[in-house]
């Protein structure tokens, strides 16, 4: 393998998922005691070819990715179990595995479904061959982006995780407009986001590491809800406040100069009739 031409053949944006998939290989030593557990994972980011350059090793980065995991893990469950044959679809799915993290505490009848760009899908298929994720290969930008993706018989859960940054705040609003004119009323979406005054700050590493750059962000789960007619927030749950102390002393402080939002959380929305 040479410098120039990385195993996984990512770039930009996609290159992206390699820190989350570094966190979940790294969970127990990270977290000690956790219950969360991701075994493929390990193998996985090793099979990529990865460089220590293009990844967030630091602690701060890999455990907020791993407890945006378990945030959005017990979102699914939750879906899951309300919602036995219904359709949990990952957008900008990238290497997650949750559809095997969670194939022993879910029904058998959840189906699952992917979408992300051709380059991920083609290294998911090398690198995750017994996925039980149909993964659809389109950029969410693009128009035709939901033509791949076959409404279920149940429910839906999108799950977007480390995506709606990237998108510009009019790509974001388009894409919820897709989602809830594509899979109908009823629809849940999880989601993280970063208030806007951090995320267009271009202070996060992953622009160092990767060459992506945040785009856009919400207030709150309200705001991202407003983004687009016919949505409303269901719930907000806190991530960079389960990172440690440091984390949640920052938080504490940022909150009134952010009007009492939260930095960076994960977002539940409805789509309404």
């Amino acid at each position: 393998m040479s410098d120039d031409s990385p195993v996984h053949g990512l770039s930009g944006v996609a290159m992206t998922l390699l820190t989350p998939l570094y966190g979940r290989a790294h969970a127990k030593q990270l977290l000690p005691g956790t219950e969360f557990s991701d075994p493929g994972a390990t193998r996985v980011l090793r099979e990529t070819g990865f460089k220590d350059s293009e990844v967030l090793t630091d602690r701060s980065n890999a455990v907020g990715s791993v407890h945006r995991a378990i945030v959005l893990d017990a979102i699914t469950r939750r879906f899951a179990h309300t919602h036995p044959t219904g359709t949990v679809l990952s957008v900008g799915i990238g290497l997650c595995t949750r559809d095997e993290r969670l194939a022993d505490s879910v029904p058998d009848g959840i189906r699952w479904l992917g979408v992300d760009v051709p380059e991920v899908v083609e290294l998911r298929r090398r690198l995750l061959p017994d996925s039980r994720a149909l993964v659809h290969p389109a950029s969410l930008t693009a128009p035709d982006w939901t033509e791949g993706v076959e409404a279920g018989t149940g429910p839906t859960l999108v799950v977007a995780e480390g995506v709606l940054m990237y998108l510009s705040p009019s790509e974001v609003a388009g894409f919820l407009t897709d989602v809830r004119r594509h899979l109908g009323p009823g629809t849940r979406l999880a989601a993280d986001f970063f208030h806007p005054w951090i995320a267009l700050s271009g202070l996060h590493p992953i622009s160092r590491a990767t060459g992506a750059r945040f785009r856009s962000g919400a207030r709150s789960s309200p705001g991202l809800a407003a983004l687009a007619p016919g949505w409303k927030a269901a719930a907000e749950h806190p991530v960079m406040e389960r990172i440690g102390p440091a984390q949640r002393i920052a938080a504490a402080v940022l909150r009134p100069l952010l009007l009492g939002h939260r930095p960076y959380a994960v977002a539940e929305l409805t789509a309404t009739p």
